[in-house]
């Protein structure tokens, strides 16, 4: 049998998400599975090699370099993409960097992008790099960690099999901003749900100071399903969602999923809590990103989460920013690519 090929990956920004995010994460409950970082998916990946990295911050680059065995390392990311033959990379650089640095990539014959989130900081930039990407034929994968993970993937079976009847709401509590936070949200939600958003409805933080607002958001989905999200920017709650179905609810985050299927019992309605689906495959929500990224590659059938999905993200984002400050609902699509939501990094 033919081999199958190894790809180079190399990564622009050597900060947490890339390199060292999971130091403050093993003791956190919900966090399980690992790797959790760019790098850490490419070194466990058996066809992804690490060979390369660039950052501006040279105490960064150096530290990346010792932490992961990487020697060849650009403070220039272009003079990376010149230098090194790649067939993956990452983009995990601040978020209002990711347009530029996605359409530098593209002009490069690299094959795949793994692409932190928010992709963009307007529609107009998310529609040129979906342009730039589509015509050089690299596929993007968006990290939405939540929508690759197992632990949301079984919910979702539950959901897809008629367990609890047909969805017909979904509650949950967030953190961080729409743009930044929201965007893993949103896109586990269209993931989950199955359907795009029709309007939305929003009360922002009152604190107008902040580069990236939460706040309390009402989502009507084009298959009905309605979405209620309190999400402030500060706030200690654990992020949960819970999926409420006709014969049935899944909760999901926190320390416990859990979930009920409604039953009748001697002419009596009970809530019958049933075992959680097994859930661990033993692949992180980071691992599976770039797995997919790599089928992608070769086979064109696209990640769960690309760039498409990305702009459909970004654009409820947006769309919860102009309700917030109109005080009325907005009915997507948002027609005005300039609007700028900002993210947090």
């Amino acid at each position: 049998m033919e081999k199958e090929p190894i790809y180079r990956a190399g990564i622009i920004g050597c900060g947490s998400i890339a390199s060292t995010i999971e130091d403050g994460l093993r003791d956190v409950p919900g966090f399980g599975l690992f790797p959790y970082t760019h790098a850490g998916a490419y070194r466990r990946h058996p066809r992804t090699q690490l060979v390369t990295a660039a950052d501006i911050n040279q105490r960064n680059l150096e530290a990346f370099g010792q932490r992961w065995g990487v020697s060849a390392l650009y403070t220039d990311y272009r003079e990376m993409l010149d230098a090194e033959d790649l067939d993956i990379v990452s983009i995990a650089a601040p978020s209002h960097l990711h347009y530029e640095m996605t359409l530098e990539v593209a002009r490069r014959p690299v094959k795949g992008i793994f692409l932190e989130k928010p992709i963009a900081r307007t529609l107009g930039e998310a529609d040129e790099m979906i342009a730039a990407c589509r015509s050089d034929g690299i596929k993007v994968a968006v990290n939405h960690t939540r929508t690759y993970d197992p632990y949301y993937r079984a919910a979702k079976r539950l959901i897809d099999q008629g367990e609890i009847g047909e969805l017909r709401a979904v509650l949950s509590t967030w953190r961080e901003g729409f743009s930044f936070g929201g965007s893993h949200l949103f896109d586990l939600l269209h993931f989950m749900i199955g359907a795009p958003v029709d309007w939305v409805f929003c009360h922002l933080d009152e604190d107008r100071s902040l580069k990236d607002p939460g706040g309390d958001a009402y989502l009507v989905f084009k298959n009905g399903v309605r979405a209620h999200v309190h999400m402030p920017f500060v706030s200690s709650m654990p992020s949960a969602v819970d999926f409420i179905g006709t014969e049935g609810r899944i909760h999901t985050g926190g320390y416990e999923p859990k979930w009920w299927k409604i039953e009748k019992r001697e002419g009596k309605t009970v809530f019958s809590r049933r075992p959680y689906p097994g859930r661990n495959d033993g692949k992180s929500g980071m691992y599976t990103a770039v797995e997919e990224l790599i089928r992608a590659i070769e086979t064109g059938e696209e990640p769960a989460s690309n760039l498409k999905a990305g702009r459909a993200v970004l654009e409820v984002a947006l769309a919860l920013l102009m309700s917030g400050r109109s005080g009325t609902p907005v009915r997507l699509p948002v027609t005005d690519t300039s609007l700028v939501a900002d993210a947090m990094y």
